[in-house]
């Protein structure tokens, strides 16, 4: 799983289900699972204690974008170095 997004959906909850079950609001958790917002340590240690496995270190990446290119980077076949552009 690479995203809270991800997470959110193997567990088959809504966007509204999560905010609800993490006491805050709709919007606020649509920032924190596009990247937006970050949660504070406060709603991260909430989150550890009810979902356990998930790996909360997803939330250490700036977001969902840059997420994907660097996974596209890290799997390309190309010669080109990251100073090519």
């Amino acid at each position: 799983m690479n995203t809270f997004e991800d997470f959110r959906k193997a567990i088959g909850m809504t966007q509204e289900a999560m905010a609800k079950e993490l006491e805050i609001s709709k919007s606020f958790y649509e920032k924190i699972e596009s990247g937006e917002r970050k949660p504070g340590r406060e709603l991260i240690e909430k989150i550890k204690k009810k979902y356990p496995l998930l790996d909360v270190n997803i939330f250490l990446n700036l977001n969902h974008t840059e997420r994907v290119v660097n996974i596209d980077k890290s799997h390309s076949n190309s010669t080109s170095s990251p100073n090519d552009s």
